[in-house]
């Protein structure tokens, strides 16, 4: 009979009657078992939202702002090798911070420091 009252077998502790309980074990309870959609790993259902909150496969948006949206597991590679905002201090040691993306722009242009061709001998000085 489908109105007889049974316990979960996923041992969440809800008791509903037989009907209810076919869908309430597929779709609603805590300790059904869940596939992470990023890195395929099973979790229980009330598992699986800390499990987001670090999953590694995750795609997030860079933490310095600019745009970029890669896996959590890459985000230090990018900020230590290509985010654009990260701030430095200029190269050619003039001592100025600023982002990477305004550094390409100061050593080729504004630094005291860059090389500057003669315009007669096209040597840099």
């Amino acid at each position: 009979c489908g109105y007889v009252l049974e316990a979960c077998k996923l041992r969440c502790g809800v008791v509903l009657q037989r009907d209810e309980l076919k869908v309430h074990e597929k779709e609603k309870c805590p300790q059904r078992i869940m596939k992470c959609k990023h890195c395929s790993r099973e979790f229980k259902s009330c598992e699986l939202a800390t499990h987001l909150d670090k999953c590694p496969k995750m795609e997030v948006l860079c933490e310095l702002k600019c745009g970029k949206r890669l896996c959590r597991e890459n985000i230090a590679q990018h900020v230590e090798q290509e985010c654009g905002l990260v701030v430095e201090t200029c190269r050619l040691r003039c001592g100025v911070k600023m982002t990477r993306n305004e550094l390409k722009i100061h050593v080729t242009e504004t630094c005291v420091q860059r090389l500057i061709p003669c315009k007669h001998c096209k040597k840099d000085f």
